[in-house]
């Protein structure tokens, strides 16, 4: 068995048990307060993270120093005088809608992971929660699996498409 193949089962493994382990979790279940974390904390860093590279994209931050991608000074500002708004309107108004989108699909699943036990429970499953957690480490391996096996990484494979 070679270096990377065994690498790539060691991943798998890794990854399949720390997914079914946290699947196993009953969301509804949680304290009020941690639900609200569950919801809102990927919420809010999506949003930074989201204000803070459109930021940088826009004032050319991202680009290495001295590579001439400084954007010029030129004395004009863009504002209501030219007709178009403030560019902060538009990277905040996106920042926001993401959250938002993000805070709305965790709070989406642990509704839906309450009925999903329910269901299960409703047919006799003895553990159900061990079943959704075992479903959800499959499904990760799964996908994962798949993602190499097709040989795109799908946070570059998007950015290099023409």
């Amino acid at each position: 068995m070679t270096t990377s193949r065994r690498t790539r089962i060691i991943s798998y493994v890794v990854g399949g048990t720390a997914a079914a382990a946290l699947g196993a979790v009953p969301l509804h279940r949680l304290p009020r307060p941690i639900r609200i974390g569950y919801v809102l904390a990927p919420a809010v860093l999506t949003m930074g993270v989201t204000l803070f590279s459109l930021r940088a994209r826009d004032t050319g931050a991202v680009a290495a120093p001295g590579a001439g991608n400084e954007p010029e000074d030129t004395g004009t500002t863009n504002s209501e005088e030219d007709g178009h708004p403030e560019p902060w309107v538009g990277r905040i108004g996106l920042s926001l809608a993401l959250g938002a989108v993000l805070a709305g699909a965790g709070a989406a699943w642990i509704r839906i992971d309450h009925r999903l036990e329910t269901a299960l429970r409703s047919r006799g499953v003895a553990a159900p929660r061990l079943v959704l957690g075992l479903a959800t480490g499959a499904l990760t391996v799964a996908v994962t699996a798949l993602e190499q096996e097709s040989g795109k990484d799908p946070l570059t494979s998007s950015a290099s498409a023409p």
